[in-house]
């Protein structure tokens, strides 16, 4: 990997109110940079916990606690043995297909509550199971509780024995709610090279200092294509494309505008229609023009996606958190922002091209 490459890396996270920062190649870390000030401590990796925890679901089937994904969620919760809920499986909320109704803000409904894994069974289903991908929170947050049937210990206490024990990941934490619950869509603290030695195992199939910590087929199946709804989403893991290639038209502000009305975000989208590259270069403009995805309404296409052969796997989160794995080329990169280090909501799309950052190194 050419210094020169890396080192323009560093300089960017820098620039980009970056954290922490880990790059390994081959298994070997490259870059291990704390950038921020604030010490060389576990940060909360936001949804990229979702990631992590689809490792947790391997470890589990590979002690045999679960039988696989396709494990109907009532087997666990008697409750949901009954209508449309008993045809949701473990799958579906890995998918994000269960069709369980879903706030997309988390702090709207899911934080408030005392109890993340309950409100999760108590939710309505919006879709048949299966039928439509939906990024859901508490879908997600379910899994744990799900996992502490499984296993009979909590999720975060049992990753801790059995996942980082193993790999020597010592200093973590793990946000719980107020019924002792550990989340699954966010929560998990970690340290960007601990953080990496995760992606790490999932580069190299489950398997650490020779020991077959989650079984290869597990990994595999995790790492493609799991769902007919969704063609980039693994099991709690993103799909990357070696390109992106996202397009706004007049038609697709014109939908927005005659479901929600005229607002700040219909004006944005208005400002950036075109043909753009990325996620990366489309997503900092909206937000500068005023953009929210939260004002568009559900079921209207507001921009179209098209993607060039996957090339590896990953996650973001929140504040601009990621953690990406390319196989061919030996790469995993992890990129933090400590939540309360200055200007850190600010600038949460800032860097929002490390993806593409990390596919040009590769290349280089």
């Amino acid at each position: 990997m050419p210094t020169a490459q890396l080192d323009a890396l560093v300089d960017e996270a820098r620039a980009s109110n970056t954290s922490a920062l880990a790059v390994m190649q081959d298994g070997e870390l490259l870059v291990d940079e704390v950038l921020n000030g604030r010490g060389d401590r576990p940060i909360e990796t936001m949804s990229v916990t979702k990631a992590v925890l689809s490792l947790v679901v391997g470890r589990a089937i590979t002690l045999g606690h679960l039988p696989g994904a396709n494990v109907p969620v009532s087997d666990f919760f008697p409750e949901w043995r009954q209508g449309r809920k008993r045809d949701v499986t473990l799958r579906h909320l890995m998918t994000h297909t269960s069709g369980l109704q879903n706030v997309p803000m988390a702090p709207a409904e899911i934080y408030p509550s005392p109890d993340f894994v309950q409100l999760a069974l108590c939710a309505e289903l919006e879709h048949a199971p299966g039928s439509v991908f939906a990024y859901n929170n508490k879908a997600a947050n379910l899994i744990c509780g799900l996992l502490e049937r499984a296993t009979g210990q909590k999720a975060d206490d049992f990753a801790h024995a059995e996942l980082f024990g193993p790999l020597r990941i010592e200093e973590t934490y793990w946000i719980r709610d107020k019924a002792g619950n550990p989340h699954g869509m966010s929560g998990l603290g970690l340290r960007a090279r601990d953080l990496a030695r995760l992606g790490q195992l999932a580069l190299d199939g489950g398997e650490a200092g020779g020991a077959a910590l989650i079984a290869r087929e597990w990994v595999e199946e995790s790492t493609r294509p799991a769902t007919s709804a969704y063609p980039h989403m693994g099991l709690l893991w993103w799909l990357r494309p070696q390109w992106t290639r996202i397009v706004v038209t007049s038609g697709h502000v014109e939908a927005v505008a005659a479901a929600a009305g005229v607002t700040p975000s219909v004006a944005a989208l208005e400002a950036c229609m075109g043909e753009w590259t990325s996620w990366g270069e489309l997503w900092p403009r909206l937000v500068a023009h005023g953009f929210d995805r939260e004002q568009m309404p559900r079921g209207v296409r507001w921009a179209d996606e098209q993607f060039g052969p996957v090339v590896g796997f990953g996650h973001d989160g929140w504040l601009g958190q990621h953690l990406h794995v390319l196989p061919g080329p030996g790469l995993v990169a992890v990129r933090l922002i400590d939540e309360g280090q200055p200007r850190a909501h600010e600038e949460a799309s800032a860097f929002a091209s490390f993806p593409d950052r990390i596919l040009a190194l590769a290349s280089a």
